[in-house]
Order: structure tokens, then sequence, then C-alpha cells
């Protein structure tokens, strides 16, 4: 556990401002950007209804930020795009009046003003990353159904509330349509566990509104593709993630190939209770520069 605090602290603060700065909990990081990723995102046409987080360079063709949407989006103190290294290759533009900051120069940003250095919530990649590990150590509470349509799997088992956690394997996805219920519960919590590549081009079905309630926890996959639309929220911070079709919901990961949209689907889960990190911890953070100066946006 330690040492995913310690790789991810280095991966994500790097690029970012020194100083002490706000820090915000796993649940409202996924509420308040849609994108985050702890090293850098290839475009094509890339649209995020939002606000993204970017550890490192955003490059390709042009994308778009705070596309729309907005009245769905939480409040947030923070920049609509927060870029850790911006190169002779970023082509962005970010609309509605929104704000950047970055680090670096060069390329093409559009926005409403643009500001040095990039300034991000502290600490955001070990949080996601301990919040990740946390819910693939939470106990299985149901399984889904893969029996009743041999060509759909279930997540719909029935609950008085709480959150039902289910524990599948990528084996459990393949060539099967998803199929997300509440059906009492408050929340599901979906932990894929597998090694290599995850190819997702399974279509879900149902009502796209539970995807404010569900997270995907991806744990252990080098790659995962995603061809077709994922309902939820997906934590993927081990993993270099491409989709070429719509996401539903926020995505936390390493890398990211983008030439799609995601979309506004902001997470309704219980804050997680704050993880005390090892003593020592903060002081080596200091040394990395991994806190920023909070710029608080003009009302």
């Amino acid at each position: 556990m330690l040492k995913t605090l310690f790789a991810a602290a280095a991966i994500a603060v790097a690029p970012f401002a020194s100083a002490q700065a706000a820090t915000l909990d796993a649940v409202e990081l996924l509420q308040q950007f849609n994108l985050i990723t702890t090293g850098d995102v290839q475009v094509n046409s890339l649209h995020v209804h939002g606000r993204a987080l970017i550890g490192g360079t955003m490059t390709g063709n042009l994308a778009e930020v705070n596309h729309d949407n907005i009245d769905n989006l939480v409040a947030s103190d923070f920049d609509e795009l927060i870029l850790g290294e911006r190169t002779s290759g970023t082509n962005v533009r970010v609309l509605n009046g929104g704000s950047v900051s970055t680090t670096g120069s060069g390329g093409y940003i559009d926005a409403a003003s643009v500001s040095t250095p990039a300034v991000a919530p502290e600490n955001y990649a070990a949080i996601l990353s301990e919040f990740s590990d946390n819910l693939a150590l939470l106990s299985s509470t149901a399984s889904a159904d893969k029996t009743t349509f041999t060509n759909r799997i279930s997540f719909d088992s029935s609950a008085s509330g709480g959150t039902t956690v289910y524990d599948i394997t990528a084996a459990d996805l393949a060539g099967r349509e998803v199929e997300l219920l509440l059906n009492g519960a408050d929340n599901i919590v979906i932990n894929v566990t597998g090694s290599g590549t995850l190819n997702w081009n399974t279509n879900s079905i149902g009502d796209k509104s539970v995807s404010t309630n569900v997270i995907w926890n991806f744990v252990g996959f080098d790659q995962i593709n995603i061809t077709s639309t994922i309902w939820g929220q997906i934590l993927a911070g081990g993993s270099d993630v491409y989709f070429s079709t719509d996401l539903e919901g926020s995505l936390f990961a390493k890398n990211v190939t983008g030439q799609a949209q995601i979309h506004v689907q902001t997470l309704d889960y219980p804050n997680p209770q704050p993880v005390p990190l090892p003593a020592t911890l903060p002081l080596i953070l200091v040394g990395l520069g991994a806190f920023g100066v909070l710029r608080r946006r003009k009302a």
C-alpha cells in the first residue's frame, strides 16, 4: 500500500507548484473532474464535458474542455483545465469562460484565462489510488447474474440501501451485455480484476442515469481498450486507457488516448474517511514539490 502511495505521488505531483494547497478527497475529485490522469493524454477530437486534470501533456488534434452540460458540474475552486506540462503539441480549447493553469509553454490554448504554474489538488493521484485500493479490499456482497441470459451479465442483486459490491474478472464480461440495476442499493461497486489488456466491447443496457451511483474499479490491467459505452465512474489508475466511444462518468487513468466524449455523471457516493499517511510521507512530498498553491477563482 505504501509503495502505491509513493509511486502515485511521485508521478502526479512533479509538474505542479510548491507550497500549501487544498486537498480534495476521492469522491470530491471524481465529482469536480471528469478526466484525471497521472500521465499524458493523446487526443483525436476529444470532448470533456466538465473539467480535466492532466498530470502530463495533452497533445494531438483539438480537445475541448468544459464543453456543455455545465449545470451538472459540482462547483470547484480549481481551473477547468489543469495541465501538468504544456508542449508544442498542445491543442486545446476551454469553453464557457473556463480557465487554465499549466506548466510550460508552447502549443495552442484558447481559454478565458491561462496562468502558470499548474495548480492541482494536493496529492490527488495518491488519494485516488488509495481509494481504488480500498474498494478492491471490500468483501463481495453479491454475485452478478450470468445465467438468466447467456449473453448478458446483470448486476441486479436486491438490497436495502448501502453499497452492493461485486467481484468479477475480465472473462465474465466477454461477449455479454451489461445491465446495471440498483434494486434497492444506494451504490454499486464493481471490482474487475485481471492482467494484460482488457477489451471492453460490450453494450450497456437499461437507464444510464444509474451512472451516478456506479463505480467500476479496474485492478491489474496494463491496457484497457473501450469501444462501447461504459456507464459509471472508471478507476483505472494503473492502466493506459483508450476509448473511442462516449463515457458516462469520470475517468481516472495513467495515460489516455481519447477520441470521443466524457459526459458529466456526478458521482453520488459516501465521502471516504481520510486515510492517515505515514508520518514521514508529508515531508517527502514537500521535497518532491507535492503541494500546489490554490488560486481561488474570481466569483
